[in-house]
C-alpha cells in the first residue's frame, strides 16, 4: 500500500470556498467519507466554524449548479446536495456526484491513474486543501500529478508527497476536529502561547487578552476541551464505554 498526499493551495479569488476558509482561518472541512465508482462520487463532509462561516459555506456547497472540488466552469458533472445535519457552528452535506469523468478534480483521475480500490481523505482550512490517497501500490502517481497540475490555473498550487507506509487511517487521528470550534480555538490558541509549556510561557489572562475573550470564556471552553480530550482518550485508548459527556459550546 502507498499513501499519497495532494495539496492545493488557493489565491483569493479563485474559488468561494476557498475564499471563506481564507476569510475564516479558523474553520475546517473535513470529509466522513469520499468513494468513487466508474463515475460515481458520494461523499459526506463535516464543516466546523464560525456562525458566518457556516452560513456562507452552507450557502455555495449546496449550490448543485456549481462543482465544490475544482475551478469555476470547469466540470459538467450532474450534482446532489443535502444538509444532514446543521447547528450555529457545525454543518454536514452528503453529495452525490454521476459523470465525474467531466471534471477535472482529483477523484476521476486518481481512479484512472492510479487504479481501483482507492481510499480518499480530504481536510481544508485556511488556504489549503489537502487530499489524502490510499492505493494499493506506487503506479501512476506521476502521471495524476502532471494531469491535475495541467487541469488546473496557475492561481491553484498543486504539490504532491509521499509519505510511503499508510499513517493514521482509521486510527481517529482526525476526532479533534470534532470539538465545537469554540473549544478547538481556544486549545490552539492556548498552546500557540505556550500556556501548556513547563514552566507556563504565558497566563490564563494573556491568552484571554490575545484571543479577545473574557478570561472566563477562555477557562470555561478549555475545561470543556480538556474534558472530551481525556474522555476520547481513555475510550480509543483504555477501552472505557461510559457514555461520552454532553459537551457545551
Amino acid at each position: 500500500m502507498r499513501e499519497y498526499v495532494f495539496t492545493l493551495e488557493y489565491d483569493r479569488g479563485v474559488d468561494p470556498i476557498a475564499d471563506v476558509f481564507i476569510d475564516h482561518p479558523e474553520a475546517i472541512a473535513r470529509s466522513v467519507a469520499c468513494n468513487v465508482v466508474g463515475e460515481d462520487m458520494w461523499r459526506i463532509d463535516r464543516f466546523s466554524g464560525p456562525e458566518h462561516a457556516i452560513d456562507a459555506l452552507e450557502e455555495l456547497v449546496l449550490d448543485a449548479n456549481r462543482c465544490n472540488e475544482c475551478p469555476e466552469g470547469a466540470c459538467d458533472s450532474y450534482r446532489e446536495h443535502e444538509l444532514l445535519e446543521t447547528n450555529a457552528t457545525t454543518a454536514t452535506v452528503y453529495t452525490y456526484r454521476q459523470g465525474i469523468d467531466a471534471c477535472p478534480a482529483l477523484p476521476y483521475p486518481a481512479s484512472e491513474h492510479l487504479g481501483p480500490g482507492l481510499f480518499f481523505e480530504t481536510r481544508r482550512r485556511g488556504n489549503e486543501y489537502v487530499w489524502r490517497i490510499l492505493t494499493r501500490d506506487d503506479t501512476g502517481a506521476g502521471e495524476l500529478f502532471d494531469h491535475v497540475r495541467d487541469s488546473f490555473p496557475d492561481s491553484i498550487g498543486i504539490s504532491l508527497s509521499q509519505t510511503g507506509d499508510p499513517t493514521h487511517w482509521g486510527d481517529g487521528d482526525d476526532d479533534r476536529d470534532e470539538l465545537p470550534y469554540e473549544q478547538r480555538a481556544a486549545l490552539e490558541a492556548a498552546v500557540d502561547a505556550g500556556y501548556y509549556q513547563t514552566p507556563r510561557e504565558s497566563t490564563l489572562a494573556e491568552v484571554a487578552e490575545d484571543a479577545g475573550i473574557p478570561r472566563s470564556t477562555l477557562q470555561y471552553r478549555l475545561q470543556n476541551a480538556e474534558t472530551w480530550l481525556a474522555t476520547e482518550f481513555t475510550e480509543g485508548c483504555l477501552g472505557v464505554d461510559d457514555d461520552v459527556p454532553e459537551r457545551a459550546p
